[in-house]
This record gives C-alpha cells, sequence and structure tokens, in this order.
C-alpha cells in the first residue's frame, strides 16, 4: 500500500513539474517584450531592461534585445509586423513607410511619455515624430540619438576667430596657398550646408523643404537662395576658397595640408583625426555674410549674415501597434510605453552616449551632462541642432527619392562652380533654382 502510495505521489510531484514548467514556459512566451536597437547598443540596453524589470514590481514580462541595422529596421519590420518586434529604432525618415494606409506602428498615447518628448527635445526633432494617419495628427517616435554635421579644420594654421567665418578660413588659405575647404562628398547631403543656410537675424533659410509636410512646399527660388547660392558661386570659384571632392581624397589633402577644413559628421572623427594628429579642431559650420555682390539681383540687402546648415538627424525608438480594445494587448502596450518612458530618459542617453557613443537627443546634453561637456564632437554636434533641421522626407516616401535621386544635387553643384560658364549671372541662377525646386516637387524638369 504503501508503495501505491509512493507510485502515486511521484506521478502527481511529476505531473506537477511538467503542468508548472509548461506553463511557465507559455507565460514567457506570451510576456516577451522584444526590444531592437543597433547591434552596437544590444548589451547595454539588455542590461538597462535587466534594471527596469529590477526596479519594477509585478512589471509582468521579460524583456529580450536584438540587433537588427537601423537603416533596414523598418523594412524588417514591415515584412511581418506580427513577428516584429514591440519596440524598434529607426532613422526619423522612415516614419512615412511605417504610417502609411491604416498605419503598422501605434502612437504613443501615455501621457507621462508624451510630457517628456515635448519637454526633453529640440524643435527640429519634435517636428518630424509626428504623422496624420485618416485625419488624426499622431505623436509616433521617441527620439533618444542624434547626430549633425560640423567642421573638421586644421588646428596650425586656422585659429579659434578664423573658424567663426568663411571668410576668415578664406583669408587664412590665401595668405598661405591652400584651399579653404574640400566636399567630403557632392550628395545632398554632404553638400548642404548651403542649402540649408539661414538668417542670422531670424533664422529663415535659404530652401524650404516640404516644411508642411506636402510635396509643393519645397521651395527654392527666393531671393535669399538666389544670393546664398551667389555667395556659393563666389566661395568655389576662388582659387583659394571651397573644391569638389578631389580624386586624392580629403583624408590626403588634409594628411598634406593642402586644404583647410572640411564639413562631415561623426563618422569621420576617427579619419579626420588621423588625418590631422594633435592639430584637429571641431566647430560649429561657420557664417558667411552676403556681399552687394551677392546680392545683385535680388531684393536681400548687402551685409546680411548668414548660418551655414544642416540636418540635424534623429534615431527614435517606435513601437508596433497594439489592438488596445483587448485587454492582454492593451496590458502590453502600456507596458511597452512604460519601458519606453525609462529607456528615452536623459539619464539613460547619458548613459548610452558614455557606453555606446550614442549621443543623446536630449536637448540640454550639452550644458547638463558632465560627460558631453567634455567631449568637443558631441557638444558641438548638439549646438548645431539650433541650426539645422531634421531630415524632412519622413511624411511621403517620395520627398527623400526627389531630394537625393532625382538629379537636383547635381544641379546646385553645377551652380557651385558655375560649369560651363552656364550660371554666370543672376537671371541663370534663377533658373536653374526653378529646375531644382521643380525636381523636389515632382522627380521632374519643369
Amino acid at each position: 500500500m504503501k508503495k501505491i502510495a509512493m507510485v502515486v505521489l511521484i506521478i502527481t510531484v511529476l505531473c506537477l513539474s511538467v503542468f508548472t514548467v509548461s506553463c511557465k514556459k507559455e507565460a514567457q512566451q506570451g510576456g516577451v517584450i522584444k526590444v531592437w536597437v543597433g547591434a552596437e547598443s544590444v548589451a547595454f540596453y539588455q542590461k538597462k531592461a535587466n534594471e527596469f524589470i529590477s526596479k519594477t514590481p509585478n512589471f509582468g514580462f521579460t524583456i529580450t534585445v536584438e540587433g537588427v541595422d537601423t537603416g533596414n529596421a523598418a523594412d524588417t519590420f514591415l515584412t511581418d509586423t506580427t513577428a516584429g518586434a514591440d519596440i524598434f529604432t529607426v532613422a526619423h525618415d522612415n516614419l512615412g513607410k511605417l504610417i502609411a494606409g491604416a498605419s503598422a506602428i501605434g502612437p504613443i498615447t501615455d501621457q507621462a511619455l508624451l510630457r517628456q518628448i515635448q519637454n526633453d527635445n529640440p524643435q527640429a526633432f519634435l517636428n518630424v515624430i509626428k504623422g496624420t494617419v485618416q485625419g488624426t495628427e499622431y505623436t509616433f517616435g521617441i527620439p533618444y540619438i542624434a547626430q549633425a554635421l560640423v567642421l573638421y579644420y586644421n588646428k596650425a594654421y586656422l585659429s579659434d576667430n578664423d573658424v567663426k567665418t568663411w571668410e576668415g578660413i578664406v583669408a587664412r588659405a590665401a595668405a598661405l596657398g591652400k584651399q579653404s575647404l574640400t566636399l567630403v562628398g557632392d550628395d545632398g547631403y554632404n553638400n548642404s550646408f548651403l542649402v540649408l543656410a539661414s538668417r542670422e537675424s531670424d533664422g529663415t533659410r535659404a530652401a524650404n523643404l516640404y516644411e508642411d509636410g506636402t510635396l509643393n512646399s519645397a521651395n527654392f527660388t527666393s531671393d535669399l537662395a538666389a544670393a546664398t547660392m551667389q555667395w556659393g558661386q563666389r566661395f568655389f570659384t576662388n582659387a583659394n576658397g571651397g573644391r569638389r571632392p578631389s580624386d586624392s581624397g580629403w583624408e590626403i589633402e588634409f594628411a598634406n595640408e593642402r586644404t583647410l577644413a572640411i564639413v562631415s559628421g561623426a563618422w569621420h572623427n576617427s579619419a579626420a583625426s588621423t588625418a590631422l594628429g594633435s592639430n584637429m579642431g571641431i566647430a560649429i559650420l561657420p557664417n558667411f555674410t552676403l556681399s552687394a555682390e551677392d546680392v545683385s539681383g535680388t531684393n536681400i540687402p548687402a551685409g546680411t549674415v548668414m548660418r551655414s546648415g544642416t540636418f540635424a538627424d534623429t534615431k527614435m525608438f517606435v513601437m508596433k501597434k497594439y489592438n488596445t480594445s483587448n485587454q492582454a494587448e492593451a496590458a502590453r502596450a502600456a507596458a511597452v510605453q512604460q519601458l519606453l518612458l525609462f529607456f528615452s530618459s536623459k539619464e539613460v542617453q547619458e548613459q548610452s552616449f558614455i557606453e555606446c557613443d550614442n549621443l543623446p537627443a536630449y536637448k540640454n546634453a550639452s550644458t547638463e551632462f558632465a560627460s558631453i561637456r567634455n567631449n568637443l564632437l558631441a557638444r558641438t554636434q548638439i549646438e548645431m541642432f539650433s541650426r539645422g533641421i531634421a531630415q524632412p522626407f519622413g511624411a511621403n516616401a517620395q520627398m527623400g527619392g526627389n531630394y537625393y535621386g532625382s538629379g537636383a544635387n547635381g544641379i546646385v553643384l553645377d551652380i557651385l562652380i558655375n560649369n560651363g560658364n552656364q550660371y554666370g549671372n543672376t537671371q541663370q541662377i534663377k533658373a536653374a533654382l526653378a529646375v531644382i525646386q521643380s525636381l523636389w516637387r515632382t522627380g521632374q524638369r519643369p
């Protein structure tokens, strides 16, 4: 009898164990929040996820962080949204494809998270994280990484005062028999500091790029645009001014001290440092002043001071769309936004910078974060945010194609170098700007 009782007890225990393991497995499968970040950030965000769970009683979910290339994350998610991550990282200009039609991602609804987004980000980022779906505007993105163009220059020849203006750089280059600037690329991103230039006094830009979210809002035919491009032509046709990318490459020109400066982002920091060593300087992009020659044929007064511009971009978290009328999915949506509040907090952004070199999107990082105050490149990029705009191509996938792929960038360069002497007066330059504007709007010449 005792043997029978023991057998029954063993069977019962085994059944309970199997049942418990099965339940745990089902709970784990049903309770996993999946997060995609860049491969360089996986270990950091998994550590922060574990920390979040330990500090959040009764959270009810486990968190798995995976590495997915941020350039392809949107397309990867769209191939199978059901299997896709609950939270994933995209460049902000992917928003248009993610919300097309009925939208594949969910809007942010948590009020604490919405307040944090509004309070912590520069206006340039706030302008590109929203989208309209079926007539209603929602906030979809949570910025947490940023980047901007800066000036890398040779400190052996240029002082802090010289690099405040392009005229200062040209004067030194002329005295030394050197080149002021070599472009690292003649595309619409690397060669954008004039197209994106703005008037110092009021912030008016030479170009309007889809500012109200429509193709027809692109504008490059204003008198300010014409005067800016006439200054640019004077700069690029000056023997000691700017030059297009060279056959030898900017790194060799830097190392051989033939050119004094380049305009680029953090991705060229290492190469610039290798070329210049301890002589490498970093500064915000210089101002320039429109002369009487530059404003000829326009209503812009001579002496107008312009700021060089930049694309000031963000990488942002977005989340999967949930059916919040379903209790379980509503709970998951709430949990995901609770996690996003933590992941995008300024404290975690600073730690991400320290451990992964992810430049914070937080607008006050340059003054509040000790780690940023001691990092010239990071501090300078953040300072450029007020001079730049985020790439405004997220509202419509055609926008980026028109800006980068229609041939407009080539015409910009042709104006600057006066290719074939076709752009030698204001009338010819204005006609070329009208072609560029049409390409931006329609992808076609007028």
